[in-house]
């Protein structure tokens, strides 16, 4: 409580203007309506103004605008509070890290164990989704760490590479491009399956296309990995994928094409100026750690 005024206020009424709605909020919160109401009466009450404009989107009001502000910088100072007070105990408490779709797919689970095993205090909550979306979070400040496919070229940004993926050309198994000698023209007509707007793989297989003068026609766009492997074994066209996804009992068939090499880093990216939670920074002690060796094994 801040002079009156609690802290889960502040954070509801950040929540309102996110979202723009009432019911928005109390979802990505776990609150009930009635409830997020109560905080923004609340605020309402004591500052005495109204602080956003009902309609169909809610909107701040001046006063609104001037708390959001305030808001942040008490809830960034409330964390960083939390953070140093928390180095005297170790790492423990909810810590939520983000990854890209593959790096998700591929690293996460193992890294989530090796870090539970290690800080068992810590509830690590993962959020997979793509790139784009994973950066975003990042900058939002939804999660602390995340680990995405691609450098990041964000100046508020600390990337570090932990690690490289190969990506492989895949075929349907009874396609006639198996066996034969196959340059990058070759797939110039050839309909391709790839990942969606806003995946690191999908912009890697673009950049290499491109250079090698392929615009591919893309057919179908797919949100994982695996769906791409299942739409390729059925026959809906040439796919890009890890490498480490395709095995020897594969429905699918890898394809070598003359002067083609897909490889991108899995990058580890945190908020320059951010201060890490001691929970943040044992997973990026794991994270360098743990993936150096798995690499090296690759």
């Amino acid at each position: 409580m801040v002079a009156g005024i609690s802290i889960q206020s502040l954070r509801v009424f950040l929540s309102i203007l996110k979202h723009g709605s009432l019911s928005a909020a109390a979802r990505e919160l776990g609150m009930t309506q009635p409830a997020v109401s109560n905080h923004l009466h609340a605020l309402e009450e004591r500052f005495g103004v109204k602080l956003l404009m009902r309609g169909r989107r809610l909107q701040p009001m001046p006063a609104g605008e001037c708390l959001a502000e305030h808001a942040r910088r008490v809830l960034e100072d409330l964390a960083i509070l939390e953070g140093e007070v928390a180095r005297h105990a170790g790492p423990r408490g909810r810590l939520v890290v983000g990854a890209s779709s593959t790096p998700g797919e591929l690293l996460m689970p193992h890294l989530a164990v090796e870090f539970s095993a290690h800080y068992p205090d810590v509830a690590l909550d993962v959020h997979i989704v793509d790139t784009e979306e994973t950066i975003a979070a990042l900058l939002h400040h939804d999660i602390e760490v995340a680990i995405v496919g691609r450098e990041v070229d964000d100046p508020r940004l600390v990337g570090t590479v932990i690690g490289q993926d190969e990506l492989v050309v895949v075929v349907a198994t009874d396609d006639p491009l198996i066996g034969a000698e196959v340059g990058p023209l070759d797939l110039a007509d050839r309909p391709f399956v790839l990942r969606e707007e806003g995946s690191a793989t999908r912009r890697v297989v673009e950049d290499v296309l491109a250079a090698a003068g392929v615009t591919p026609g893309v057919a179908m766009e797919l949100g994982s990995n695996a769906a791409v492997v299942g739409a390729v074994a059925a026959g809906a066209g040439i796919g890009v994928v890890p490498a480490r996804t395709v095995g020897a009992r594969s429905a699918v068939s890898r394809l070598k094409v003359r002067g083609l090499t897909f490889l991108r880093p899995f990058v580890l990216a945190t908020e320059r100026n951010r201060p890490l939670s001691p929970a943040a920074e044992a997973f990026v002690e794991i994270c360098t750690g743990t993936i150096r060796t798995e690499t090296e094994r690759l």
